[in-house]
């Protein structure tokens, strides 16, 4: 091979270097960011007027560090997805976008902290319940962004699936990024801190293919 020849190699390994880089630390950052995120959050399963009143500080920095959170989610879908490529090239691409896309749909969400925020210290409290229930109403938010964020949790756990079948992640992985992901959902009513029970579970499933990742750069 001559020099010429050589470089767009060069090129091309050290591209995927950084892609492994930034893929195996977006495995780890985003359940850090998430069990940070619950973490700061306020008390109560609602977006109670008093309450966002009361802990108007705890409401802007959750609010925050989930959006970031929510955007790690983008690199991890391409990170897992980036492993399917060769085996289940079409699977990796369709579920990985749909992720992707998910996990944008879902960090605009968080910006609906703010209104509520500022509602709650503006007008009294069942005019602010009811302007929030309007908004919330809206077809343009449930089709728009509330049903496509959801989807992130089917794309990560096909994407999981199928990278259990290629021997990729182990079987117990899976089963702790389900029950991570279950875990905010099954705990509404509970304080903040039982909730960042499911963050702790995903960082188990996905720090040591994030670890195996940044090795391989």
């Amino acid at each position: 091979m001559t020099i010429i020849e050589s470089r767009p190699q060069a090129a091309s390994d050290a591209t995927n270097g950084l892609w492994r880089v930034g893929g195996g630390l977006a495995l780890i950052a985003w359940p850090v960011f998430h069990l940070a995120g619950f973490l700061t959050s306020p008390p109560g399963e609602t977006h109670a007027p008093h309450l966002y009143r009361e802990h108007a500080t705890l409401v802007q920095v959750s609010a925050v560090i989930l959006h970031y959170s929510a955007i790690l989610i983008v690199p991890v879908v391409l990170a897992l997805a980036h492993f399917l490529k060769q085996r289940m090239p079409r699977l990796a691409a369709i579920t990985g976008l749909i992720g992707a896309f998910a996990a944008i749909s879902g960090s605009a969400l968080l910006l609906t902290d703010f209104y509520d925020l500022a509602l709650a210290k503006s007008v009294p409290d069942p005019q602010a319940v009811a302007i929030t229930d309007l908004a919330n109403g809206y077809p343009g938010v449930l089709y728009g962004f509330l049903l496509p964020a959801f989807l992130v949790h089917p794309a990560l756990l096909v994407l999981a699936g199928a990278l259990v079948r290629t021997g990729v992640l182990r079987w117990w992985q899976f089963v702790l990024l389900l029950a991570g992901l279950a875990v905010p959902f099954l705990t509404t009513a509970q304080a903040p801190v039982v909730q960042s029970v499911g963050p702790v579970l995903i960082l188990a499933a996905l720090a040591p293919l994030g670890l195996r990742m940044l090795k391989r750069a």
